[in-house]
């Protein structure tokens, strides 16, 4: 599996499945947290994991690739401007 793919499976899967299999396995329960219906705490808490996994893929996937495309631009950049910065 591609790191592309790897970086789409976590930053997007993983929110996906967590709050759809949320939504699923919660629909019918009657419980609360804190006063809050079970189901909505399920998905308010998807909210920041789901930055967690955008950063996860992002550290772990992404950032390498981007930092060097952004080093051979300033490269090329710097060879056609002569350097004179």
């Amino acid at each position: 599996m591609s790191n592309e793919a790897k970086s789409a499976l976590l930053a997007i899967g993983v929110p996906f499945a967590g709050v759809l299999g949320g939504i699923v396995a919660l629909a019918g329960s009657t419980s609360t947290v804190f006063g809050v219906p079970i189901l909505f705490a399920w998905l308010f808490l998807w909210m920041p994991l789901t930055s967690l996994c955008l950063h996860l893929a992002w550290k772990l996937f992404d950032r390498k690739d981007f930092e060097a495309a952004e080093r051979a631009e300033s490269a090329a950049t710097s060879a056609r401007t002569g350097d004179q910065s």
